[in-house]
């Protein structure tokens, strides 16, 4: 199967093609679209001055720093539900602390998620109807 390497800094990102799909130009919200930075995920808050982010672009592409790594991909857009596919991210080590943090982040992602713009912020819900991830314009 091919894979494709991308060179962010001095680490490597695999990404498998197969699992790339991507949302029509202009199907994007345009309250969606932009730098979010995490405020809290999961409830359990973030760190404070640890920038985890997340970027949606109007090609159905999404990127950010997790707080350690960096990380790329691709989302779905179905009325106010955003899937998210797994992302390819470097592969840093960073102290614990973060990497729990950098987890809970993923962990948010992966799951069914609706969404919602109130303001300034960007709310994503899991299906029980608790926030994951608290998001605010960057």
């Amino acid at each position: 199967m091919l894979k494709l390497a991308l060179f962010l800094g001095c680490s490597c990102v695999l990404i498998d093609p197969a699992s790339v799909s991507m949302v029509a130009a202009g199907a994007v919200p345009p309250a969606l679209v932009g730098r979010w930075l995490a405020e809290d995920i999961g409830g359990g808050g973030v760190i404070d001055f640890l920038e985890t982010t997340l970027e949606i672009n109007d090609d159905g592409t999404y990127a950010g720093f997790a707080g350690c790594n960096s990380y790329t991909g691709t989302f779905g857009l179905s009325g106010n539900e955003i899937i998210f596919s797994p992302p390819g991210a470097t592969r840093k080590i960073c102290v614990p602390a973060v990497m729990d943090q950098e987890g809970r982040f993923f962990e948010a992602l992966k799951r069914g998620l609706s969404w919602k713009v109130d303001d300034t912020k960007l709310f994503l819900t899991g299906p029980n109807a608790k926030i994951g991830l608290r998001l605010v314009a960057n």
